[in-house]
């Protein structure tokens, strides 16, 4: 099988569509030895923030000497990102071999034959399985969705985490957010330390709960104590009592580790929630005994990680900033950056959803905000039709416009800001990755 050939495989796999259960990941990874089992992990769960907790958690790893293995999702520009291993994405000669590995494991098994694993399963079993031939020190998982009847929910890891619950994929996960949280908190497991985020009420008693039940000991990030650093740190000052941008913050956390100044790579305030769940993780991990975690490993990692898509400026005439805002929790932290430290600046927003997303809602937050709208659709099957979009922003927004091809679209965009405007992209992952993939030819 020729790396061509493997992406074409796994991509069979998506008219499968989104189908939650343990069954058939668990008779894959039975099949192909339980890799799994061959390296510790950390599992992380959550509705927005996941990814960024795994990059500030890896980078830490990595500042503290180790090679870990990072599992995330989607993509934005090459499949190769998804598996990550101390610094280097897993090779495409690599993606070919243990593709035709994980096939010919499914041809083999009768029952995953009548009943085939779905694409994000498979992709789980092809980074399993690197990771165990890597040798990994430690895994650092994200959950693709939900978390009770995920993928990735078949370990045990020496510790979890939740980010904060909102709505999304109502369709398979319920439609409240207990109902939400409830799919989230299904990773908890007995004597598995988890670190759980701020949350809504109603998440926070159904995480608790969940973990009363099963046994597993909870840290709250609202336990621990953070403050700004004096302002002028960042490359926007947020002022007395506020965070510059990026931020700039001390803490300490329940179980006395105390970090000054700690500086984060990351922008946006939202992001000092996620770096204070990557430290809590690294203190149980040190507890745990894994070793070159500390202070140093600790400001170095989060100093340095790297997520990119997400508040990420691409410098230019006019600026681009990249935000993969893909629910309305998204686009009402991509909207409070905004207000905060781009307000004066003539703004164009380049918008782009899936067909299962409430774009509307999205609309209402970002459009205020918003000079110009201009829409687009990403060219994959799920993705909203322009004349949609564009019906959408009519109703909140009395300027905009459409375009088929993202290319056209960046052009439009890029023309209604101006030299000194700056070009918002944002309403989904997909579509940022797509915009990465002309910006670089």
């Amino acid at each position: 099988m020729t790396y061509r050939e493997a992406l074409a495989y796994l991509d069979s796999l998506e008219v499968l569509g989104i189908r939650p259960g343990l069954d058939r990941i668990e008779a894959l990874l039975d099949r192909l030895g339980n890799p799994q089992t061959t390296f510790p992990s950390v599992l992380i769960a959550g509705t927005n923030g996941k990814g960024s907790v795994a990059a500030c958690l890896a980078s830490i790893l990595r500042h503290g000497g180790l090679a870990p293995g990072v599992y995330t999702s989607p993509h934005l520009v090459r499949f190769e990102e998804r598996i990550v291993a101390g610094d280097r994405m897993i090779a495409p000669d690599d993606v070919a071999a243990l593709a035709g590995e994980v096939r010919d494991a499914i041809a083999a098994e009768a029952r995953l034959q009548a009943d085939p694993p779905t694409y994000f399963e498979a992709t789980t079993a092809l980074a399993f399985l690197h990771f165990s031939r890597c040798r990994v020190p430690i895994a650092v998982l994200e959950v693709g969705m939900g978390g009770r009847f995920d993928a990735t929910n078949v370990v045990r890891p020496l510790a979890c985490a939740i980010t904060p619950v909102a709505m999304d994929h109502t369709r398979w996960l319920g439609d409240t957010v207990a109902g939400i949280a409830g799919q989230k908190a299904g990773i908890l497991k007995n004597g598995v330390p988890a670190v759980i985020t701020a949350q809504v009420p109603a998440a926070l008693e159904t995480i608790r709960a969940e973990a009363a039940r099963v046994g597993a000991p909870l840290t709250l990030t609202s336990a621990c104590a953070v403050q700004p650093a004096g302002g002028g740190a960042g490359e926007t000052s947020g002022g007395p009592g506020r965070f510059p941008d990026p931020p700039v913050f001390s803490l300490t956390t329940p179980s006395g580790g105390r970090y000054p100044d700690l500086a984060l790579s990351l922008r946006g305030v939202h992001q000092v929630e996620n770096a204070v769940v990557a430290v809590l993780l690294a203190e149980i991990l040190a507890a745990a005994g894994v070793r070159g975690i500390d202070g140093r490993s600790i400001a170095a990692g989060l100093g340095r990680a790297v997520w990119p898509g997400r508040l990420e400026f691409v410098p230019g005439r006019p600026e681009l900033l990249l935000d993969g805002a893909h629910n309305p929790a998204g686009c009402a932290t991509l909207a409070a950056y905004l207000k905060e430290h781009r307000r004066a600046r003539g703004t164009v927003l380049l918008f782009a959803a899936m067909k299962d997303k409430p774009a509307g809602e999205m609309l209402d937050i970002l459009c205020p905000l918003a000079r110009k709208v201009i829409v687009t659709r990403v060219p994959v099957s799920r993705g909203e039709t322009t004349e949609v979009l564009r019906r959408l922003v009519r109703a909140r927004h009395p300027d905009v416009a459409q375009a088929d091809s993202i290319e056209a679209a960046l052009r439009l965009a890029r023309g209604a800001a101006g030299p000194d405007g700056l070009v918002v992209i944002s309403g989904s992952l997909y579509l940022v990755g797509e915009i990465k993939k002309a910006l670089a030819g």
